[in-house]
């Protein structure tokens, strides 16, 4: 067999083996059922709370009801990007930085080498077995969230709904490889592996959690009177700074189109399907860029990497 296919083989193996991941992938897919009846109830409720005041209105004698409140399907699931964006890069993290730096450590690396694999190969396996990992984690979540929202939320969503699910998971995918790639990338350019890891947390929760924050305080703040009640709101506008800061942080851009695929954001479950094809391959398209660069350096130092030649 081809000794690319049996390095990702055997990191995937490894991968069901690792405890901590196989916790984070409970964890992942117990949260799915939390969210999806969470939401399902409350959907529900606000269905129930309409009905009963139509019948009210209809009992007064009202001529006129108000309209229906907008239920989108897939809202019941708009918790998944933030999983994604939280649990799965921590996975990519955990993934990314076991892929090479434990192996370095015991010194079986060299070992390895030693043998007709070349680095390339090796490097090539590594990525293919993480990706598969991650993948298979995804399709899971994917499978189970559609169980459930049948099951719980008794809907069947339609092909369309099937199909904007898919692609946040494919855009989950590059979002949680990025991680991956830039976690085995320094654990190729440092020895100790608690520096390892402690930079890749500290990278996630800087792309994460800092840029976004930093964005906020760039907004700009416009006050908006409420007709009927009379009460002043204060509500954050993007800015051209807000908007270029949030670009460089990935989660972001998960994010928002997270709030598209999933019919969150305003007008989204609207949208044309050229539209949002257009808006999910520019930010698959901006994912990948990060995880290309992360993954050609990762291939250009391990290539030179002259501790690993044996004496």
């Amino acid at each position: 067999m081809n000794p690319t296919l049996v390095i990702a083989r055997k990191e995937i193996r490894a991968a069901f083996r690792n405890r901590l991941f196989l916790i984070i992938t409970v964890l992942f897919l117990g949260l799915s059922v939390l969210s999806v009846y969470v939401g399902s109830v409350t959907k529900r409720a606000e269905m129930r709370i309409y009905d009963e005041r139509v019948a009210v209105l209809m009992a007064e004698g009202a001529t006129a009801v108000p309209a229906a409140p907008e239920i989108h399907t897939l809202t019941i699931l708009s918790n998944l990007t933030q999983y994604i964006a939280i649990v799965g890069a921590i996975v990519g993290v955990i993934l990314g930085y076991n892929a090479l730096i434990e192996e370095r450590e015991a010194g079986t690396m060299r070992l390895i080498l030693t043998r007709p694999v070349y680095r390339d190969r090796l490097l090539t396996g590594k990525l293919l077995g993480g990706g598969a990992g991650i993948a298979i984690l995804l399709g899971l979540a994917f499978a189970f969230n559609l169980l459930l929202l049948i099951t719980f939320g008794g809907i069947m969503p339609t092909g369309l709904e099937v199909l904007r699910l898919l692609i946040l998971i494919v855009i989950g995918l590059v979002y949680m490889m990025l991680f991956f790639t830039v976690s085995m990338l320094l654990s190729i350019r440092l020895k100790d592996s608690a520096t390892v890891f402690l930079v890749s947390l500290v990278l996630w929760m800087l792309v994460s959690f800092v840029i976004p924050q930093m964005a906020q305080t760039q907004m700009a703040n416009s006050t908006v009177i409420n007709s009927i009640s009379g009460m002043t709101n204060t509500i954050p506008q993007e800015t051209a700074a807000s908007r270029a800061t949030n670009f460089l942080s990935p989660t972001w851009h998960l994010q928002q189109i997270g709030a598209e695929l999933l019919e969150v954001a305003p007008g989204s479950a609207a949208l044309e399907g050229t539209t949002l094809m257009g808006d999910s391959a520019g930010a698959l398209f901006i994912l990948l860029i990060p995880c290309v660069i992360a993954g050609a350096m990762s291939y250009i130092l391990f290539l030179r990497d002259e501790t690993l030649v044996l004496e």
